[in-house]
């Protein structure tokens, strides 16, 4: 397990508080398991950024707010070119923030806040940091959770079936053909499907897909494009499963 520290443009003079971190990163580029001391805000301007623990994955896209708190063991990938920021802020200035990892929808008022942390970078005193953090962290805490996060299966067999689906969202092989290709049987993988997921193998498959899919939506590619690399040969059907996970049409969650 690597253990990353915290790092980069320290906030703050008497104690550490917040920092900020511009990143941008290259198509495919990945991190190795790892954790940090500090609670981590995720938002970008452009791509998308995945974060898998191991129970879930979540997908941040441009106008989400993710957050992750301090000693979360977790991973990342980039399916797309990426720019966006994290904040880090200590565990003892977390109390506002929700306990459990989560995406939830950046408001105006979340952003403009956002956008004042990376403006004031070294010359805001500790109390107004402090109640900045708090505001912050209270906001997000009201915000509803965006349905952005996929639920893993934890059984190592499921998992690796999970994966194979993950990475190939239009995968042929049906759910017989997985199930032994990994080594299990169809009856177990539908038992633990639905245990460790709360879907069932079906429901979960059709969820990943749509998930996956954001990155080829955020992309600007065709819709038929987009459907086809999902699984789906469908476009109508695509575009419905997609609007009963996200309540709008895949050209209406590009927009937004």
């Amino acid at each position: 397990m690597v253990y990353y520290p915290y790092q980069d443009n320290i906030y703050g003079q008497s104690a550490i508080m917040m920092q900020t971190k511009a990143f941008e990163y290259e198509s495919q580029h990945s991190t190795p398991w790892h954790k940090h001391e500090l609670g981590q805000l995720y938002w970008l301007s452009q791509g998308i950024f995945v974060i898998e623990t191991e129970c879930a994955q979540w997908t941040v896209t441009p106008g989400s707010i993710g957050w992750f708190p301090a000693g979360l063991d977790h991973r990342a990938w980039v399916p797309r070119k990426v720019k966006g920021n994290s904040l880090y802020i200590k565990p003892s200035d977390c109390i506002q923030y929700p306990s459990q990892a989560g995406i939830y929808g950046g408001n105006s008022f979340i952003l403009a806040m956002l956008e004042r942390v990376l403006r004031n970078n070294h010359v805001s005193s500790k109390d107004y940091q402090n109640s900045l953090l708090k505001l912050l962290g209270y906001e997000i805490s009201q915000c509803a959770e965006l349905p952005l996060q996929l639920t893993l299966p934890l059984d190592r067999r499921a998992r690796n079936v999970a994966n194979e689906l993950l990475r190939n969202p239009a995968c042929i092989l049906d759910q017989s053909q997985l199930a032994n290709q990994w080594g299990i049987s169809v009856r177990n993988l539908s038992r633990l499907f639905s245990q460790q997921t709360g879907l069932s193998f079906s429901q979960w498959r059709q969820q990943a897909k749509v998930v996956a899919s954001l990155q080829w939506v955020l992309a600007g590619l065709p819709i038929s494009e987009v459907a086809s690399l999902s699984g789906y040969s469908n476009v109508s059907a695509y575009i419905e499963v997609f609007r009963q996970r996200f309540g709008k049409t895949p050209g209406q969650f590009k927009e937004d």
